[in-house]
């Protein structure tokens, strides 16, 4: 069954760019057929080149390869792909990868906090500016409570010394002893 998952996936198709095709694992063109324009759910057009094989009747591979009942489609978004070609580029630079682990330490934390702890997970307010003006309110609460929280830790920490340092003292100069001249 895991075969018939990766045979279904573009990137196992072979794609020639001189002729503008792929050719499936089956050893069958996939031409160019269209350009084709789509909104996503949030309203975003995206741009896309549908391919379309030659010739799905007769292919051994067709069940695992696709679920329509005419031949394989394939939507391609050339930005889309050229992205992600960039993206696992910069990830493989270890100096970018670098930036990429510091930025899942010291910046998605804090927006995950945000949005899991302190239940933050949407805007009142609409137009960019006062966007920014309420994330500056939750960012500087978020700051507050986080310099709350470590003063507290802190007097807590404080507590604990004085309390140990105490009993230390006991044990060194029990309460029953007096000094005899």
């Amino acid at each position: 069954m895991q075969w018939a998952k990766k045979k279904s996936r573009v990137l196992i198709f072979s794609f020639l760019k001189r002729n503008d095709r792929f050719i499936c694992p089956n050893g069958r063109y996939v031409l160019f057929k269209k350009y084709q324009t789509k909104k996503n759910t949030s309203g975003l057009e995206q741009s896309f080149k549908i391919y379309e094989c030659e010739d799905c009747s007769d292919c051994p591979f067709k069940s695992s390869c696709t679920k329509a009942k005419g031949n394989r489609q394939i939507h391609w978004n050339t930005i889309w792909e050229e992205l992600k070609i960039k993206a696992k580029k910069a990830l493989e630079d270890d100096e970018k990868s670098a930036i990429y682990a510091r930025r899942k330490v010291e910046v998605e934390s804090v927006f995950d906090h945000i949005k899991g702890n302190r239940s933050f997970r949407r805007f009142s307010l609409r137009g960019l500016e006062k966007v920014h003006t309420e994330f500056g309110i939750v960012a500087v609460a978020h700051n507050l409570l986080k310099v709350a929280g470590i003063r507290h830790a802190t007097l807590l920490q404080k507590r604990q010394n004085q309390k140990s340092w105490t009993e230390k003292k006991r044990h060194v100069f029990p309460s029953n002893f007096l000094f005899r001249l």
